[in-house]
């Protein structure tokens, strides 16, 4: 997990989006950024600096603008003078807005990037949080396999040897992508997304246990790899265990945790004559048809549940008619006296 991001990665990775330009403040580039989170200092340029969240980046909208245009050159200097002896990363100017001359002094004077965007403020202020969330979201390394099956992205866990490798390259086969081999960082993003990254400098190369290092462009094509992929589905690959009960039903839905985050999670044991790579691709079609409102599991319990229930009332009413039509089996004594 980052604990910091400078003012010229900002630039350089969300310049286009976020529609960044340079005004002033040049020398102070590489600022650190340590937070997702914005401030519109309306209060403190009214010198109101209690609370003034002087680490985060400073929008500055129409409000504020307006305000500083109100002002005399002279208390424009000594409001920006105060607003700028704080530790301030950048400032953002929104709505293309006219930047007043001693908000471009004061920029150069201190060091501080003094930023312009087309965007309105509210919609700069929410790109800028989705940018920030992604960068500074927490983060860990695991010792994986992250196969894109079917759109679905699949991170395939399991200890050394147990064949995740063998497994990924089978699913190649079948011609699906492969975004990571032997290692993934995960990274949770903002909308409760996790996504798996590929961090090996040279994307097109896995090693297979036997067989050695393979391109896997140069054997599958451009098309076989990718650098990311929202993770969606953990198979975790574990050696059959003849004393364990292994989930037959799929009615117990299991999930992998990763920060707060629930990810559907499926074991799947291994022994000789089982496809793993079919039984991976059947739990990516099995979790598409569930995002569509197919669930084997419970609509087979369901369709029990009713058979059981219709069975149940045609046997009360089997009964209540014996009884009533043929009242001497059930009460011999009643139907003498009758």
């Amino acid at each position: 997990m980052p604990n910091r991001m400078t003012v010229r990665q900002l630039i350089k990775y969300a310049g286009y989006e976020l529609q960044l330009e340079t005004a002033a403040g040049h020398n102070g580039i590489d600022r650190g950024i340590k937070t997702a989170e914005s401030n519109r200092p309306g209060l403190a340029l009214c010198g109101h600096y209690e609370h003034f969240g002087h680490d985060r980046v400073q929008i500055l909208g129409y409000g504020e603008i307006s305000y500083l245009d109100s002002l005399s050159p002279a208390a424009q200097a000594d409001v920006l003078e105060t607003l700028f002896s704080y530790s301030i990363p950048c400032v953002v100017v929104t709505s293309n807005l006219s930047l007043p001359s001693e908000l471009i002094a004061a920029g150069n004077r201190e060091n501080i990037p003094i930023l312009t965007t087309r965007l309105s403020s509210a919609v700069f202020t929410t790109r800028l949080l989705l940018f920030l969330e992604n960068e500074f979201g927490p983060s860990e390394y695991v010792h994986g396999n992250l196969v894109d099956v079917l759109g679905v992205g699949v991170l395939i866990l399991g200890g050394s040897g147990i064949g995740k490798s063998e497994c990924a390259l089978e699913l190649l086969q079948k011609g699906h992508r492969l975004i990571a081999d032997d290692t993934v960082l995960l990274k949770r993003v903002s909308g409760h997304r996790v996504f798996g990254i590929r961090v090996q400098p040279i994307k097109h190369y896995m090693e297979v246990r036997g067989l050695g290092i393979i391109d896997v462009i140069a054997l599958f094509g451009v098309t076989a790899v990718g650098d990311r992929k929202q993770v969606e589905l953990v198979v975790t690959l574990e050696l059959w265990d003849e004393t364990k009960v292994y989930n037959r039903t799929g009615l117990d839905d299991d999930v992998y945790g990763f920060h707060n985050e629930d990810i559907p999670h499926v074991l799947i044991p291994v022994r000789p004559g089982r496809n793993i790579a079919n039984l991976i691709e059947v739990a990516a079609m099995n979790l598409w048809g569930q995002k569509l409102g197919f669930h084997a599991a419970k609509d087979l319990d369901q369709v029990l549940i009713e058979k059981m229930q219709d069975q149940k009332d045609e046997t009360a009413i089997d009964e209540w008619q014996h009884e009533t039509l043929h009242p001497e089996i059930l009460h011999p004594r009643r139907s003498k006296i009758i």
